[in-house]
């Protein structure tokens, strides 16, 4: 369909340029199995692309190749979301996602919820904690919810991170401080969590059915095991209520203009049980476009196919990028 387009497959369960695959344990297998299915997508759609498991690639980059569409998402060095954009950019080569100055904006969750203030959407109270920094207690009151300040798929988060003193909760930064982690403080809200995904739709933003998800854990935690199905009681419904859905969608339409150019997203919410009250959280531009994400199981309500879902994000992407002029699969 793109024979005229040179893409480059990036993630770290795509095959290598000899078409081997990285061996996976069960912790990795949902996002092995999701890097195969968009391989097998993009290779039955576009016959010009390269695929590559393994970021050094970007310093010794292929010739004939005009789009990356990346899914690296962390690499074992700090700040390394950035990494494939930053490369991309210096290359002068279009790319999925977003600039790295949004991707970064992402990644950091001060920074966001810095935004959120400004949008004058509300968002739980909040400090921040560098490595090494002395701990003091926050100007809010316990419970408290500690979680790293960078990073996502919910890593180093479980039933401990929710903290009902601030002993328990120094006592928790600190496990994350010799983690190297530097550590952001909320305001514990007690509620459900929600989860709003976003297409950029050729510009024509596409804001999907709030999915919501419910943790059999302790404060509706949601862990890292979870989302990666190795543990069991995490539960998602795509909500059809439309009084939640166009509360929650009339803060993302808010953020969403602000975090442009931007592909594809999801903003995340929590909707208290006090208040009743949407509080975002945090927002993902990498976030898992795998068949049982929660982008693809939005749109799947809508009655789209998970390569109509793939597609629409690729070439939205590729006409945003001026490297296509159809609108094939708009939704």
């Amino acid at each position: 369909m793109f024979d005229n387009i040179g893409i480059l497959y990036l993630a770290h369960y795509a095959p290598d340029e000899k078409g081997k695959y990285h061996e996976f344990d069960s912790l990795h297998k949902v996002y092995a199995d999701y890097h195969r299915k968009i391989c097998d997508i993009l290779k039955k759609n576009c016959s010009n692309i390269i695929t590559s498991n393994n970021p050094q690639i970007m310093f010794d980059f292929p010739d004939g190749i005009n789009y990356i569409f990346s899914l690296y998402n962390r690499m074992p060095f700090r700040n390394s979301e950035i990494f494939i954009s930053s490369v991309a950019e210096y290359y002068k080569i279009a790319y999925l996602g977003a600039r790295p100055n949004i991707r970064a904006l992402a990644e950091d969750k001060h920074l966001s919820k810095m935004m959120a203030v400004y949008a004058n959407i509300p968002t739980p109270k909040w400090e921040i904690y560098s490595i090494n920094d002395k701990i003091e207690e926050p100007s809010f009151a316990a419970p408290y919810f500690i979680k790293p300040r960078f990073g996502a798929a919910s890593k180093y988060i479980d039933e401990n991170s929710i903290c009902d003193t601030w002993t328990s909760a120094k006592a928790r930064i600190e496990y994350l401080y010799n983690q190297q982690q530097d550590v952001i403080v909320e305001e514990f809200i007690d509620g459900i969590y929600y989860t709003s995904p976003v297409l950029n739709n050729f510009n024509n933003y596409l804001f999907l059915p709030c999915v919501q998800e419910v943790s059999q854990l302790k404060g509706n935690v949601v862990t890292y095991r979870q989302k990666r199905k190795v543990d069991s009681g995490l539960y998602r419904e795509v909500i059809q209520d439309s009084s939640v859905n166009a509360k929650i969608q009339s803060y993302s339409k808010k953020l969403f203009k602000l975090v442009q150019p931007l592909d594809y997203t999801r903003f995340d919410y929590i909707i208290s049980k006090k208040d009743n009250r949407p509080y975002f959280i945090e927002f993902n531009v990498c976030c898992n476009l795998g068949e049982h994400s929660t982008i693809s199981q939005s749109a799947k309500s809508l009655g789209y196919s998970y390569e109509e879902i793939i597609l629409n994000i690729l070439t939205s992407s590729l006409h945003r990028h001026g490297l296509i002029t159809s609108k094939l699969y708009h939704f």
